[in-house]
């Protein structure tokens, strides 16, 4: 249960810390300033926007749209989803408006009122491609247009049984995945008919029959085998059967995903999608209305489109048709007739044929699939975001195709993504990469989210490389407001939203991450080297048909991309490679790169064999052993990357020089024409006072605290040469920005500073003449040192400490019901009040109180902290009227310096809960409701229709109930 105050013994603390005040922020005015105290929108984290079924209305959308505006947000994408996200994907009974169904003329109205709104209010909106959230797929999709793969059946002849044989169709069974409906396919088309010696597990090339020209479907094979027992094969292609999911109430049932190989059938699907949306929304496209979205992958696999025979020898030169007998399942985990694995000619050529094989479907999914989509966006003045893993292609090579990539963290992760994204973005040029954030599993997100419970995975995603935050989830509440919470994403997503308790304190959460973004999003994310499919460290990575088709040069000894990233050398970490990637890195060493690999023993796949091994064995005799300079340009090869970075320290302003921190300190650095930004988070659970080494010279460090916008200069640092070592103290938690953009400004500040060892909370701000400001809950000698080496001691003071006792007045605020005020002559928890508005309240609590404050501390030098100990969620602060800051996270703590006045000051701190005491007490009441399917105690269960009295608008049967919702926890 949260209540406000865990710990009934800490009562709020008003801390004097006495020091020197000096406050010398930057007084300059630059863009990046301004940008980062006022972010545009584009520069603000941004939501996907869930229409639950046929729930959606006007007046919700608009409180919608206007609660981001308010609440900092710079856009939205929406998600057409069944109205009960669960994995029955049984949707709500007994829904408001069951007329509104997916592409009504009301569903349309409703979009197009969207874009209106979005347009006015200077929101950028966007639309999931697919209905539900996986992956290119709708009702305009049938069996033939869908995502096709292999199937068989198979039959045992002889000499005795030859003549006219009828082959048996193939058992078809879908594939639904997740949420499966039971649906039934009909649809198949052949392929070839095939015939191997019966009970051979090795089959020489020469024993495979071609029978396809002997057989017609209607009258059957006719063909009577010389000698022997054989097993024929049909061979067909039909439907997976994958549908999108979790789809709208209406579309359960009738939708499929399109084939993804097939250029005419991605042709298809996106003028389904984009010729109605440019019908009825037109006027907004490329103004309010600028993108769509591929979520990630979940269709499944795919591995035959009409066409692939022909495509495939033309990719690899050769005929795939004898090979089908070599696959196996046709996809794993299907249940319907299948052939053991069989091996033609042996192990090893089998296996590059699956490699091939392999390939051309990872090649066809951009190809004719994704890159379809991104053409067609482009033509309408639209861009693509796109989540570019799970699936059978290339990661690498789906990055460089999206206009904004993305990747996705979940609430209970430390918030990294796949290295592969922001690594593939920086290498393409791409200077935002998004992510899907903080998406729930049911047993972390339970209306128990608060800000401080996400910052620790908002801050490793930014570690990451990721600088836009796309929050999963703002489901859309077509409601009134007295229904609350409202609608949610079934038990999924973090509960973002206007019905969100802390939605008020929370902007400033908001408002923390859209300056962190401004930052990150400024230039360019500095890597370290290029890398091959899988980056290593802090490189950048390239797909292999990127690579190969890419102009690439060498300029200086460093690899120049076509995206302007340059790079002092090459890694990759295969031993098989294709003969033109040998090729390629022949040609860039003899320019003069420098490559580290191990030596490539010969070609992965089939194609040119055995050829494609000599050309590879070839080069890699040229181009090592390693360490062996190639070629009048100097190029080099080391069999490993220690050996290439060992070399390349000993060549000036090749190898980029990264950020010394103690562990546990996670950093990330731009460029950009500003100057030189690090973000340093301390991921560690105490507070740490620490020296960081920074690869910039000449230049002032400056702080940067995106929190609550304040810049100043550092306060301890020392230059030397190119270097600058800067010494920082972090919160538990606690981020900071590292900015290096003018000139050094002050030859006399302090170089290093020693705590005396009972020091037990520093705060650092800027330098006072030659002094350093230093504030300190324990007493002790300090030392600080200067650049002329000159080193002074000094007593660090004592705090002056008022305890707040009250009483205080406090009044409840409960988003559901009526606010009332009680006196509480202490504090304690929630849990332990008699009365049951109390220990079940959700809201805002706003405590007052006075406090007099001695006309004589504020006639010196001094900070007044405001400590409040503990608390749950979060708090804003208010002295004589002046609002003073939110607290969202631990140490809690807030500066009222500028508030306070002599004698009596008027104090409210506003604690607001989340939901989930209301929700617990409203348990304790008889349901007013129909329970779906209990999912169990860590997941909750639904609500199975919306009761007669929601759709009439009547008063509660069950009157001890507050909370409202289509999910309980």
């Amino acid at each position: 249960m949260n209540t406000p105050f865990k710990n009934s013994f800490l009562p709020w603390l008003l801390l004097l810390l006495v020091g020197y005040s000096a406050n010398l922020s930057s007084q300059e005015s630059g863009s990046l300033e301004q940008l980062f105290k006022d972010p545009p929108g584009t520069m603000r984290p941004y939501v996907w926007w869930h229409w639950m079924g046929p729930n959606f209305s006007k007046e919700g959308i608009t409180k919608d749209l206007e609660a981001m505006k308010e609440a900092g947000i710079g856009g939205a994408t929406i998600f057409n989803l069944t109205s009960a996200v669960q994995e029955s994907h049984a949707p709500m009974q007994n829904n408001p408006w069951p007329e509104q169904t997916y592409r009504s003329p009301a569903y349309w109205e409703a979009l197009r009122h969207a874009a209106s709104e979005a347009q006015r209010l200077g929101l950028e909106i966007g639309l999931h491609n697919t209905v539900g959230y996986s992956t290119t797929g709708g009702p305009w999709i049938d069996e033939e247009r869908s995502m096709q793969r292999l199937v068989w059946s198979d039959t045992t002849i002889d000499g005795s049984s030859g003549g006219t044989i009828m082959l048996r169709a193939p058992v078809l069974i879908a594939d639904e995945g997740w949420g499966a409906t039971g649906r039934k396919l009909s649809f198949f088309q052949d392929i070839a008919i095939l015939a191997v010696p019966a009970g051979k597990a090795v089959v020489n090339r020469e024993e495979v029959l071609d029978l396809t020209a002997r057989y017609h479907p209607d009258s059957g094979l006719l063909w009577t085998p010389l000698e022997g027992s054989w097993t024929v094969y049909r061979f067909c292609h039909a439907s997976t059967g994958r549908p999108p999911h979790p789809v709208p109430d209406d579309l359960i049932g009738k939708t499929l995903e399109a084939d993804k190989m097939s250029a005419v059938q991605s042709e298809w699907h996106w003028n389904q999608v984009l010729e109605p949306v440019e019908e009825q929304v037109g006027a907004y496209l490329g103004r309010s209305f600028r993108h769509m979205l591929i979520d990630s992958y979940e269709a499944g696999d795919q591995n035959w489109t009409p066409g692939f025979r022909e495509t495939f020898i033309h990719l690899k030169g050769y005929d795939p048709l004898p090979w089908l007998i070599t696959l196996g399942k046709p996809v794993t985990g299907m249940e319907q007739d299948t052939l053991p694995r069989r091996i033609l000619e042996n192990e090893e050529i089998t296996r590059r044929f699956e490699w091939d094989f392999t390939d051309v479907i990872h090649q066809l999914y951009v190809e004719n699939g994704f890159s379809v989509g991104k053409k067609k966006l482009a033509r309408k003045g639209l861009s693509l975001q796109f989540e570019p893993y799970g699936g059978p292609f290339s990661t690498p090579q789906g990055v460089a195709l999206a206009d904004l990539p993305m990747g996705e963290f979940w609430t209970y992760s430390n918030g990294g993504i796949n290295p592969v994204i922001p690594a593939a973005a920086r290498a393409a040029g791409k200077t935002v990469v998004g992510a899907e954030a903080f998406t729930g599993w049911p047993t972390n997100s339970m209306y128990t989210e608060d800000p401080a419970f996400l910052k620790k995975s908002a801050d490793g995603c930014f570690a990451s490389g990721v600088n836009r935050l796309i929050l999963h989830h703002w489901v859309h509440q077509p409601f009134g407001d007295r229904y609350q919470p409202g609608m949610g994403m079934g038990w999924w997503g973090t509960h973002f939203g206007r019905n969100q308790t802390w939605f008020e304190p929370g902007k400033a959460f908001f408002a923390y991450l859209a300056r962190c973004q401004v930052l990150l999003q400024q230039g360019e994310q500095v890597g370290t080297w290029l890398c091959l499919d899988q980056p290593t460290g802090y490189s950048d990575v390239i797909s292999r048909e990127d690579f190969l088709r890419a102009e690439i040069i060498v300029e200086g000894g460093k690899i120049r991309l076509p995206s302007g990233r340059t790079y002092p050398l090459l890694q990759f970490t295969d031993t098989l490679m294709l003969p033109a990637m040998a090729q390629k890195i022949g040609r860039l060493v003899a320019q003069g790169a420098i490559v580290a690999g191990p030596r490539p023993v010969r070609s992965p796949g089939l194609q040119d064999y055995p050829s494609c091994d000599s050309v590879v064995s070839a080069i890699a005799g040229e181009l090592w052993p390693s360490g062996r300079s190639t070629g009048p340009a100097g190029g080099m090869v080391f069999d490993s990357l220690g050996k290439a970075l060992e070399y390349l320290r000993q060549k000036p302003g090749m190898l980029y020089e990264p950020v010394r921190a103690p562990e546990g300190i996670a950093v990330i650095h731009r460029k950009s024409e500003e100057g030189d930004i690090f973000f340093l988070v301390n991921r560690e659970s105490k507070a740490r006072y620490f020296p960081a080494v920074f690869p910039v010279g000449g230049k002032q460090p400056e702080l940067w605290q995106a929190e609550d916008g304040s810049i100043t200069d550092a306060t301890v640092w020392e230059q030397t040469g190119s270097l600058t070592r800067v010494e920082l103290f972090l919160q538990a938690g606690q981020s900071i920005f590292v900015v290096f953009r003018k000139p050094v400004s002050r030859p006399n500040h302090a170089i290093s500073f020693t705590p005396p060892d009972s020091l037990k909370d520093l705060f650092l701000t800027n330098g006072f003449g030659e002094e350093t400001v230093v504030c300190s809950s324990s007493s002790g000698l300090a030392e600080i040192t200067f650049p002329t080496g000159e080193t002074r001691q000094f007593p660090l003071p004592v705090p002056s400490v008022i305890e707040l006792s009250g009483p205080w007045e406090v009044t409840f605020e409960p988003p559901a019901d009526t606010a009332f005020i009680l006196i509480f002559p202490r504090l304690n928890d929630f849990r332990d009040h008699p009365e049951p508005q109390v220990t079940y309240f959700s809201g805002t609590a706003v405590y007052r109180t006075t406090f007099r404050m001695d006309p004589g501390f504020l006639t010196r030098q001094e900070r007044i902290m405001l400590d409040p100990g503990s608390l749950n969620d979060i708090a804003e602060v208010t002295v004589n009227g002046t609002p003073t800051g939110v607290v969202w996270y631990p140490p809690w703590r807030v500066e009222i310096t500028s508030a306070v006045q002599p004698g009596e000051n008027r104090l409210e701190i506003a604690v607001t809960t989340n939901w989930a005491n209301r929700m617990i007490g409203d348990e304790q009441e008889p349901a007013d409701f129909l329970w779906g399917t209990d999912r169990g105690p860590d997941f909750g269960r639904p609500m199975a229709a919306w009761p007669d009295w929601f759709i009439r608008q009547e008063a509660r049967p069950s009157t001890g109930r507050k909370s409202f919702s289509n999910w309980y926890y």
